[in-house]
């Protein structure tokens, strides 16, 4: 019974989180969601950007916080490691329903396209990328990624399995495409506001700030060869690295690695 309650708890997570992240697309796009980025009562310019950027640093500061292994070393002598990253995903869900609640819009333009053939490239770039984010997850491990495969392992009582490191994919091109499409991802609309603004800008100095410190778990975790594979690979500029590399992307490192554990 007790293992039939904690895959339904991370059963239910992972629900919220597909629908968290589904809502989150129409809020930044301006599209068929209850409160959009640019929906609700206006505020003072200043005010706004305030408690905007305050909004997203509380997020970030959650996000970052938990998903390091100093704090999950604790917090699993708490919650069991079955749900600790379903737990995660619920408080995930928690503070983007805030974000989005307390939202204040700033809806200025900076710029709007009209020209319909534009707006349908702009869109499809602004859906291709949040399909590389969702298609970087399955490189380490989409379900793992959303707690449902630690709840499975647990409920069938088997030791999760050891993957060595590998670099291939999205992740032989940059070590972070997650990240880098939360950062692209504000500036692909037609109608593009200083709410969008604070938006892209608030979340490009969290990533920039949270990057050096999730690196350093994974150096921890991983050793030498996440350290090659930085030198190697750049963080979010494509095709940046060392043409006169001999190092492989493609070959599978040596090392316990799971980017999921780190996001």
């Amino acid at each position: 019974m007790r293992r039939s309650l904690i895959l339904a708890f991370a059963g239910v997570a992972y629900v919220l989180s597909l629908a968290s992240l589904a809502y989150i697309v129409g809020f930044i796009a301006d599209f068929d969601v209850p409160k959009a980025i640019s929906d609700g009562d206006r505020l003072p310019l200043w005010t706004a950007i305030t408690i905007d950027a305050v909004l997203i640093a509380m997020f970030g500061l959650h996000h970052s916080i938990t998903a390091r292994s100093s704090f999950k070393r604790w917090w699993t002598k708490i919650v069991p490691a079955s749900i600790e990253r379903a737990t995660y995903l619920y408080m995930t869900v928690i503070n983007v329903g805030f974000l989005m609640y307390y939202w204040t819009p700033i809806p200025i333009t900076i710029w709007r396209v009209e020209s319909p053939a534009l707006v349908g490239l702009i869109l499809a770039a602004y859906a291709g990328v949040w399909v590389m984010m969702v298609a970087a997850t399955f490189h380490f491990g989409h379900f793992r990624f959303l707690g449902l495969a630690q709840a499975w392992e647990n409920f069938r009582q088997v030791t999760p399995e050891q993957r060595p490191m590998s670099a291939r994919y999205l992740y032989a091109v940059v070590r972070h495409p997650i990240s880098l499409g939360w950062m692209i991802s504000p500036f692909l609309v037609s109608h593009f506001t200083v709410g969008h603004l604070v938006f892209a800008v608030a979340t490009v100095i969290y990533v920039l700030v949270a990057t050096p410190f999730e690196e350093a778990d994974l150096i921890e975790k991983i050793g030498e060869p996440y350290r090659e594979y930085r030198e190697r690979v750049p963080a979010f500029l494509p095709f940046a690295r060392s043409r006169s590399s001999s190092f492989d992307p493609q070959r599978p490192q040596s090392g316990d690695y799971c980017a999921a554990d780190h996001l």
